[in-house]
């Protein structure tokens, strides 16, 4: 189960990409593994336009993996169905990697954004 600043991280990611601000999701993760432009390629290459989750969508944040990391840490990597317009819940995922840097500290990678 992904702890509630993880689910934070992910609602803080959900958002940004709905409002399609891939520069300051770029500079969240540090452009580490996905740019503002393979983003926007992602969604717009889609012919989507992303809307915001319901709320209990963020309640069963698949996680597909942990791994123990230094001191204790975790990295959890994850996958999140998003929504659109067009079709509600969509096929495309949003799949991350969460990283506990340290207590309520968390880092975010953007590992792809693509159908399921």
């Amino acid at each position: 189960m992904l702890p509630r600043e993880g689910v934070n991280a992910v609602r803080v990611v959900v958002a940004l990409l709905v409002a399609g601000d891939y520069e300051e999701l770029e500079t969240l993760t540090e452009g580490r593994r996905l740019s503002a432009s393979g983003m926007s390629g992602a969604i717009e290459g889609n012919g989507v336009d992303l809307i915001s989750p319901p709320e209990d969508a963020f309640d069963a944040i698949d996680v597909i993996g942990v791994e123990q990391v230094t001191g204790g840490r975790r990295d959890f990597r994850v996958a999140f169905p998003l929504w659109t317009a067009q079709e509600g819940r969509s096929a495309l995922d949003l799949r991350l990697t969460l990283s506990e840097v340290m207590d309520g500290v968390w880092t975010v990678e953007l590992d792809g954004i693509g159908a399921r």
